[in-house]
Parts: C-alpha cells; sequence; structure tokens
C-alpha cells in the first residue's frame, strides 16, 4: 500500500476548510458551525475544534493539530483500529477507488 499517495489523493478532495465541513456534516454527522467550528467529543457542550482555511484542524481544548481528516479521524477520534482502516474508509466515502492504492 502507498499511503503517501492515497494520502495525497485524499488530501486533493479534502483540502480546504468548506470541503471538510461538507464530509464532516455529510459522512461523519458530525454538526459543524459556519466557522468552522464542531464538537470532537461526544460529552462537550461547546465546540473545541476549528476547521483551519487549509484544510487542517486543530483541537483547541486539547492543543493538538492534525494535519487532514485522516488524522482527525484516526489520531484525534480514535474512530477506528488502524490507520489502513481509516484511509479505505474516506476513500469509500469519497468515491476514490481503494483498490488502486491497496494492490
Amino acid at each position: 500500500m502507498n499511503y503517501k499517495i492515497t494520502r495525497e489523493t485524499i488530501n486533493s478532495q479534502l483540502n480546504s476548510l468548506e470541503s471538510n465541513k461538507r464530509f464532516l456534516i455529510n459522512n461523519v454527522g458530525i454538526d459543524v458551525t459556519r466557522g468552522g467550528k464542531f464538537k470532537v467529543r461526544p460529552a462537550e457542550k461547546t465546540p473545541s475544534c476549528v476547521i483551519n482555511k487549509d484544510g487542517s484542524f486543530h483541537d483547541y481544548g486539547t492543543g493538538e493539530h492534525y494535519k487532514d481528516i485522516v488524522s482527525l479521524l484516526y489520531d484525534g477520534y480514535r474512530a477506528f483500529d488502524s490507520l489502513t482502516d481509516t484511509m479505505k474508509w474516506v476513500c469509500e466515502e469519497l468515491g476514490i477507488d481503494w483498490e488502486v492504492y491497496y494492490g
């Protein structure tokens, strides 16, 4: 598997505040404000994470910075057991042919 090329392909589609905002709302089910703020942890009463204009994320609750959606979902949310599972899911959600990179 070529992680670098797969990530570059993902990031070419999710490279802005707006594209990441749409992805989080439509594919992950996270409510994102107009300014790109959202709750990282379910028990939060106020948003603690923001999507930067370059498509990266900053969790100002912990001070963590995530360079892309893959690192947010894998390192931040711990939504998947492995980096491979995370990347595969994101590719499937974006309509990227996973087999091109996996094979």
